[in-house]
């Protein structure tokens, strides 16, 4: 019973003790937290204006102005926080940049303005330049004339000397000379300061053409490759083979044939070209001189839609049947014909007994045919 009684004592001085250390650090955390507080103010604030009724003073206690003064922070930092907001969204706003005006308009305005101001600075910088000595002509080299000659070309041109280098036009003078009928081609070039130089081509006769002109017919000269160029005019060279059966009619403006190909490069349809071209190639076969078939002797080439070509000699008048086609075979077998010919056989005979000979009489046979056998 004793020891029970103890016990109990023994508890209630602990509990005793325990809340005396709570109620020193109670005391203590209040301590603390005074130094926090505003500082005591014994009589109450008065506050008159608006905020009274009437011309009463309102009075307030210090938990108002406590809060008052709390609710002015807030409102600052809430006024601060939406101003900071308002600057965020402003920069958030894209920029619109400045229309800059596109460099292909510039450029454009700019070659306008220096165009313009070439035009209208052209004709007094051409006028200056032209009239300076140091490109006044001094020398006009005129080559490759054959037919024509440098005093006619300089005619036709007009190029004078001491003219100016500036004011020669290459083109114009180069077209001037390709109109007239024997100049295949023409180059016209300045040697600057003071020098002009034309090349002349000229066209190379090869045969004469008949064609059909107002009054009658007239000859007119056939180049190598089937041109047509200029008419025969008196006192000219005739002696060249005469190829007859194309005959149309020719472009009398121009004072030229287009019966096989003209200058120009047309054609009319009066002409054929197949048979032309066989013409030209027996020709160029008939340049090379053979002793038995020389280009003097050949006076004529017939051409026939139907019976294809025909030859005539100068010295003897038979006809020498081509026909169509192998024209270097016919003409091989020509020359052997005419070498056993203008040898006399045991036979007796002679060229001058032939009454014509057939190229294509068989495919390897040729057909002489004697005068008396009819």
């Amino acid at each position: 019973m004793e020891l029970c009684l103890n016990r109990k004592f023994i508890f209630s001085e602990s509990l005793l003790t325990y809340g005396e250390g709570l109620k020193k650090v109670l005391n203590s955390l209040k301590n603390i937290g005074s130094l926090f507080r505003l500082p005591k103010k014994r009589n109450r604030s008065v506050r008159g204006g608006i905020a009274g009724r009437g011309n009463q003073p309102v009075f307030t206690s210090r938990s108002a102005v406590q809060n008052q003064k709390r609710g002015g922070i807030v409102s600052s930092l809430r006024a601060r926080f939406q101003r900071s907001s308002k600057r965020k969204d402003l920069k958030r706003v894209p920029v619109v940049a400045k229309r800059k005006t596109p460099r292909g308009l510039i450029s454009v305005c700019l070659l306008a303005f220096v165009v313009l101001l070439v035009f209208l600075l052209y004709s007094p910088l051409l006028n200056a330049v032209s009239g300076m000595n140091i490109f006044k002509i001094q020398e006009i080299s005129i080559n490759g004339c054959r037919k024509t000659s440098p005093a006619m070309i300089r005619e036709l041109t007009g190029i004078r000397y001491q003219a100016s280098l500036v004011r020669v036009n290459p083109e114009h003078i180069a077209a001037i000379l390709k109109a007239h009928p024997w100049i295949a081609a023409v180059e016209v070039t300045r040697d600057w300061p003071d020098v002009v130089i034309v090349s002349i081509k000229e066209y190379a006769a090869e045969a004469l053409i008949t064609q059909d002109v107002p009054g009658g017919r007239q000859f007119f000269y056939l180049d190598k490759s089937g041109v047509v160029f200029a008419p025969v005019e008196p006192g000219q060279d005739m002696d060249l083979p005469v190829i007859t059966g194309l005959e149309a009619k020719g472009n009398y403006g121009q004072g030229r044939s287009n019966a096989v190909r003209d200058k120009d490069g047309g054609s009319s349809d009066g002409g054929r070209p197949e048979m032309i071209s066989e013409a030209l190639a027996l020709l160029k076969l008939v340049r090379q001189n053979n002793p038995n078939l020389p280009f003097q002797n050949l006076s004529e080439i017939h051409v026939d839609r139907d019976a294809g070509m025909t030859i005539y000699l100068a010295d003897y008048p038979f006809p020498i049947y081509f026909g169509f086609g192998a024209v270097r075979t016919k003409y091989s077998r020509l020359k052997r014909v005419l070498e056993v010919l203008y040898k006399e056989t045991e036979q007796g005979m002679t060229i001058a007994d032939v009454a014509y000979i057939r190229m294509d009489y068989l495919e390897n046979k040729v057909l002489v045919a004697h005068s008396g056998s009819g």
